[in-house]
């Protein structure tokens, strides 16, 4: 049996404004598309309903943030895929505007009389894609829905929305926790292979600098030993829109795998295809979006959705107005107007980076005091390359999940780590500058366990 599985589609209804520049600083502040999901969802949904894949499961936060336009218009593109392939969706808390801020666009101007979608009212929209078809049900405290779906003689799926524990956090609470240790148990009793979902994380990948905290579920590991130690293997999330796998082991010895897929709206758009095999192994592959139609014209999808995802860092080195500092930090959820108040120490700083060539950098640390470890010949090695590359470069590798993984034995491989390693040497006892470290390796090797295709 082959399944596929996408996340986080976050769907944009154009009818909330696609110009202007509230819709710019808003769009300009997120790693994936906005005006552009349309057409990206479009594309991948015939990529998938082309391919030999068995069924099609998205791993939550499907509409941007809940807007009732973007549940509709998404819905109508669900219908069109199940033609070809039957559908299964979880929601998340993006599918019912759980910050209570829906936003539209027009000008200068951000307006929040957006009508959203209920959070009770999930299970019914969506009952054509899950719900209707599970072999059994759970209903959460504010009124989403888990279930278990049977594929097949000897496969079944998992699907769980970790919406809200009993502390209103990520995870679940003890009744839900009755049911889903109902389900492993069942589902080993009938001799079937089961893969569970949810939307937020079991586990930090790359590091827990990046993908910790409220991007896991709470109480991670408590949770990832529970499900471990009741007997699932297998755990499928989106949340973090970063490709990644990786592996926890509980006290007791238990193994859970958890591939993390990255945001299909968002660079690398992946393509989770998994096959099951006869042994109960999982063997994963990831695609990727190929092209989608933008004004008329074909686009290839991975330098578009690149590009866009490295503006987010590089429009903060192109600010050259303490009003456009300010602006672009407050679109980020940052505190825009506290930060400029240092803008004519901060003004020379960023301009200097934004034309920084790689080698001018090492001579400013080695300048500063920072340059033990780094060294200078493999400075010099990159000593045409703008900075900004650099730094597009592992942002990117860290998204795709190191889609062209760096050798540890090469020159550019030394150079990120001596450079990710000056923090440790000037704060010798911080254990988030030791994490920097890891999450750097991380993101050039892409860890343990091929983040591309591998077998679990």
């Amino acid at each position: 049996m082959k399944l596929t599985f996408i996340a986080d589609t976050h769907y944009y209804s154009k009818t909330l404004g696609i110009s202007g520049k509230a819709y710019e600083l808003r769009s300009g502040s997120d790693q994936k598309c906005l005006a552009e999901t349309g057409e990206i969802i479009d594309a991948a949904f015939h990529q998938i309903a082309e391919s030999d894949t068995d069924a099609v499961f998205i791993l939550g936060d499907v509409t941007n943030d809940g807007e009732m336009v973007c549940h509709n218009e998404f819905r109508e593109k669900l219908y069109n895929l199940k033609k070809s392939k039957p559908v299964y969706i979880i929601t998340a808390t993006h599918d019912w505007c759980c910050d209570e801020n829906p936003r539209r666009f027009e000008g200068d101007k951000v307006f929040h009389d957006v009508e959203v979608m209920k959070s009770a009212d999930l299970p019914e929209f969506y009952k054509d894609f899950g719900p209707d078809a599970a072999i059994d049900k759970f209903i959460t405290k504010i009124g989403t829905i888990c279930y278990t779906v049977q594929l097949g003689d000897t496969v079944r799926v998992l699907c769980l929305n970790d919406d809200k524990n009993e502390n209103d956090h990520a995870g679940y609470t003890p009744d839900c926790w009755q049911w889903i240790e109902k389900q492993i148990k069942k589902a080993k009793k009938d001799n079937c292979v089961l893969i569970g979902m949810q939307h937020h994380l079991l586990m930090p990948h790359v590091s827990s600098l990046i993908t910790g905290g409220s991007v896991c579920v709470e109480n991670r590991e408590r949770v990832a030993s529970r499900f471990a130690d009741l007997g699932l293997k297998y755990m499928f999330v989106g949340h973090s829109h970063i490709q990644a796998t990786d592996s926890f082991i509980s006290k007791k010895g238990n193994t859970i795998t958890e591939v993390n897929v990255g945001s299909l709206c968002g660079y690398p758009a992946p393509i989770v295809y998994v096959e099951i095999n006869e042994n109960g192994t999982l063997t994963y592959s990831v695609d990727h979006l190929k092209s989608f139609s933008l004004n008329g014209k074909e686009t290839e999808a991975l330098p578009f959705l690149a590009d866009h995802a490295s503006a987010l860092i590089n429009r903060m080195f192109e600010c050259r107005t303490k009003e456009d500092f300010e602006e672009r930090l407050s679109a980020l959820n940052l505190n825009g107007k506290k930060f400029s108040k240092y803008w004519s120490i901060i003004k020379p700083v960023i301009s200097k980076l934004d034309t920084m060539k790689t080698y001018e950098a090492y001579k400013l640390l080695k300048l500063l005091g920072f340059a033990k470890g780094v060294e200078k010949e493999d400075a010099k090695e990159f000593s045409d390359k703008p900075l900004k590359e650099f730094v597009d470069e592992v942002w990117l590798s860290v998204l795709d999940g190191a889609m062209h993984p760096k050798d540890k034995s090469s020159t550019y491989y030394r150079l990120v780590l001596s450079v990710a390693a000056v923090p440790s040497k000037i704060k010798k006892n911080s254990k988030n500058a030791k994490k920097l470290i890891e999450a750097a390796d991380y993101a050039l090797t892409g860890g343990d366990i091929n983040n591309q295709s591998a077998t679990i």
